[in-house]
């Protein structure tokens, strides 16, 4: 078992750097099975007992805490904390009123301690996270009998992929052939469009040489989101 991490497209403004890491745990531990491990580990306790002190410190830390105390516990210390804003200095502070933003949550400050003895024995993996509203552009050749010829100007092409469905009126969605320049022709006409498969024209126009092909579709039905497939060769 490890963390799982994932490195994704940057999508927030505020930060500027392309990507970023996101995180998944490995497995989650409810409480009857917390328990049973810690039945089994070194220990004279039996799981009704480990079961009565678990419900012990719940109580007390819930008594000492409403009581506007902090605990410090060996994870670390949990403390109440209020928030929100008021109109005048002399204005109720009222959390349990759903009309204001007034609050008190509860935290934990992990010990840093037992947080840095934690990294120092995690072990992380990473894998690829898929995003749903993305196109993925998996291959593309040219269709029928006309693949052993390759991809020409005016041909068809056959592209696989997932999430290839796409809105043919909106200019800004379909097939691109980018070139080196970054110039874009986008494909004319498509005989079939499906989420798994797309057929469309090579534009007549077209040059011979490699293109970058674009699949640019609104998946979620409002952002256009791109796959790409690079050094697709485009025969005389």
């Amino acid at each position: 078992m490890a963390l799982k991490i994932a490195v994704m497209k940057n999508y927030l403004p505020a930060n500027p750097r392309p990507f970023v890491v996101r995180s998944d745990c490995s497995d989650v531990i409810e409480y009857d099975r917390l328990i049973e491990i810690m039945s089994k580990g070194r220990t004279t306790l039996s799981k009704t007992d480990i079961v009565a002190a678990m419900q012990l410190y719940k109580e007390e830390l819930q008594r000492q805490l409403a009581e506007g105390k902090a605990v410090k516990t060996p994870t670390g210390s949990f403390f109440l904390c209020a928030s929100g804003s008021m109109d005048s200095l002399d204005e109720a502070f009222l959390p349990r009123d759903q009309g204001n933003n007034h609050e008190v949550r509860l935290h934990h400050r992990p010990d840093r301690t037992l947080e840095e003895s934690i990294v120092a024995d995690l072990r992380i993996v990473r894998e690829e996270r898929v995003d749903l509203g993305v196109p993925s552009l998996r291959t593309i050749q040219a269709a029928g009998d006309a693949a052993a010829d390759g991809i020409r100007a005016g041909s068809i092409v056959l592209l696989k992929g997932l999430r290839l469905r796409f809105d043919v009126k909106d200019p800004k969605q379909g097939l691109f052939f980018v070139d080196a320049s970054g110039a874009e022709s986008r494909s004319p006409y498509y005989p079939m469009i499906l989420p798994g498969t797309v057929m469309a024209g090579v534009p007549d126009s077209l040059a011979a040489g490699p293109y970058a092909v674009a699949l640019r579709a609104a998946v979620n039905g409002k952002d256009v989101r791109e796959a790409k497939l690079e050094g697709v060769a485009v025969s005389a």
